[in-house]
């Protein structure tokens, strides 16, 4: 079968190897911690999980919608005056809070390969089924924005300022920031987002998922507020790739992978070692039953 988490909680728990061949992906839950992966999970470390083909899909289309609507927040032509920054960050926000709640259930919206760098280092998702992930990221962003050019004009396709030579949601680094600046908020603002996404993957949180899609889409929205104006908050190689591909953009392109994929190393790294609990292996939980099942056997004895 094929599930998220195990519970086992019970006194009774069943013996180590009944775990083995029974899950494919995700953490064992043991006493309200987060363990050890199954030991089919780890075998299978380069196989593809079951459900990939609909996980791909899944990433198309969430990745195609978030570059959609997102960079079509950013045109400022068909209204009266440019959106002001703020526009533009709620509307990617508010986009991945629609994406996660329209496809959260099916791949777990990532939208973004560094997100699934993070699922891979805590064996959420297998490193076979990642890549196919990031695969489908740069594919629907590709589409997202290649949509958006097929429904807006070509003389409307810009931020509406008459001044601007940048082209329509491209992340470019203001001129005032380094290079290694830039870097540095890419990769910051990418572990913020990695260790709010390890967050929601702790079991721990299990009781909060009802609201994870508005949560997550904020947090998203209040990084851009504040990084946006440093190198437009990319945080994610797909989202700064399509509209760098369309439109021939490829200055300090190299920044907006290396920011994100260190931070998205450094974020889930630091979650894991400050804030995840201590790991049990199922097997070491066994001998411990057993253990305790021959003291009790043995007292009761004694009492006779």
């Amino acid at each position: 079968m094929t599930v998220a988490k195990l519970f086992i909680d019970s006194p009774r728990r069943p013996p180590a190897d009944s775990f083995r061949g029974q899950c494919d992906t995700a953490m064992i839950k043991v006493r309200g911690r987060l363990a050890l992966p199954c030991k089919r999970y780890q075998d299978g470390l380069w196989k593809l999980q079951k459900g990939t083909r609909t996980m791909f899909l899944g990433e198309v289309v969430g990745t195609g919608v978030l570059i959609f609507i997102g960079c079509m927040g950013c045109i400022g032509s068909l209204g009266r005056s440019p959106p002001p920054p703020m526009q533009s960050a709620f509307t990617f926000g508010l986009t991945v809070n629609m994406i996660i709640m329209m496809l959260g259930h099916v791949s777990g919206a990532h939208l973004n390969p560094a997100v699934t760098i993070g699922s891979i280092i805590i064996r959420q998702k297998t490193i076979a089924t990642g890549f196919l992930y990031m695969i489908a990221q740069f594919t629907g962003a590709i589409i997202g924005y290649g949509l958006l050019k097929m429904v807006t004009p070509d003389f409307l396709f810009n931020d509406g300022f008459a001044d601007s030579k940048i082209p329509l949601c491209v992340t470019v680094v203001h001129p005032g920031v380094s290079k290694v600046q830039a870097v540095l908020i890419e990769m910051l603002c990418t572990a913020i987002v990695l260790c709010t996404a390890c967050a929601t993957w702790d079991s721990r949180c299990a009781n909060t998922n009802d609201s994870v899609a508005m949560k997550f889409g904020l947090a998203v929205a209040g990084l851009s507020f504040a990084a946006s104006p440093y190198t437009g908050c990319s945080m994610n190689p797909a989202r700064t790739f399509a509209p760098a591909f369309f439109n021939g953009a490829w200055e300090n392109q190299w920044i907006y992978w290396i920011g994100p994929v260190l931070g998205a190393l450094l974020g889930t790294y630091t979650y894991q070692v400050l804030f995840s609990v201590p790991e049990e292996n199922p097997e070491t939980l066994e001998n411990k039953d057993v253990e305790l099942s021959l003291v009790q056997d043995k007292s009761g004895v004694d009492s006779l």
